[in-house]
């Protein structure tokens, strides 16, 4: 709903400020309409900003957003990645500021505050995982402090082409693991498996890799094995 909202203020103030510029939208171009005499000094601006709209075709439609999701990996996990990097992920620390009296405390290592940089990126348990990974392809990374930043900077150029899929989908593999993980303790109890965590996150990178490496018969050895293979 605060989206909706949003978009309708935001296309509201769109054209307040076309029309405090003199500029009106037709269905085939601009038509300028200058309020004031121009000062000299402004001629080559007004010049160079007619000549840019000389080829604008404006839509006549409402603004929009597009999600543009992930296709390699589920939508839900896409979808998720995003709420995470926006920091709209539902954890104690935002619970607490929409009023909830909860206390804070990590549902992974029961050490720190949770918030989503540290369940999903900074918690030691969840480390267990970035270490799968960064060993089998024998990297050594400084993590970002925040899930942006680490989906920004996750690159891989030395991991090849044919692997360059997959690599991108693992920092959201992490995050899905983890997240499921960690809803499951919240809403039903029970004690954390590492060993668990990291089958799951390893055979979920397994079966979605499969699907776009044209290698849906290969084992999971096997497809360690390609992962950590030049």
């Amino acid at each position: 709903m605060y989206g909706f909202s949003f978009l309708v203020c935001l296309n509201i103030v769109k054209k307040r400020l076309w029309r405090r510029c003199g500029i009106r939208i037709l269905a085939k171009g601009v038509e300028s309409k200058i309020l004031r005499d121009f000062n000299d000094w402004e001629m080559e601006m007004i010049g160079n900003l007619l000549h840019v709209l000389r080829d604008f075709k404006p839509s006549m439609e409402e603004d929009s957003v597009r999600w543009k999701g992930g296709r390699n990996v589920p939508t839900k996990v896409a979808f998720y990645a995003w709420e995470a990097t926006w920091g709209r992920v539902l954890t104690l620390d935002r619970l607490q500021k929409r009023g909830w009296q909860l206390p804070n405390c990590c549902f992974l290592c029961g050490c720190e505050e949770e918030t989503v940089n540290h369940i999903l990126i900074h918690c030691i348990v969840v480390r267990v995982l970035w270490d799968i990974v960064l060993g089998l392809s024998g990297v050594q990374w400084v993590f970002p402090e925040t899930v942006k930043e680490v989906l920004t900077s996750w690159r891989g150029p030395f991991v090849g082409k044919k692997r360059k899929k997959i690599w991108k989908s693992i920092p959201l593999c992490i995050f899905w693991t983890v997240w499921k993980e960690r809803n499951r303790l919240a809403f039903r109890g029970g004690e954390l498996n590492i060993q668990k965590l990291k089958n799951s996150f390893v055979c979920s990178l397994w079966s979605w890799a499969r699907l776009y490496i044209g290698k849906e018969r290969m084992s999971l050895i096997g497809f360690l094995e390609w992962l950590a293979s030049n």
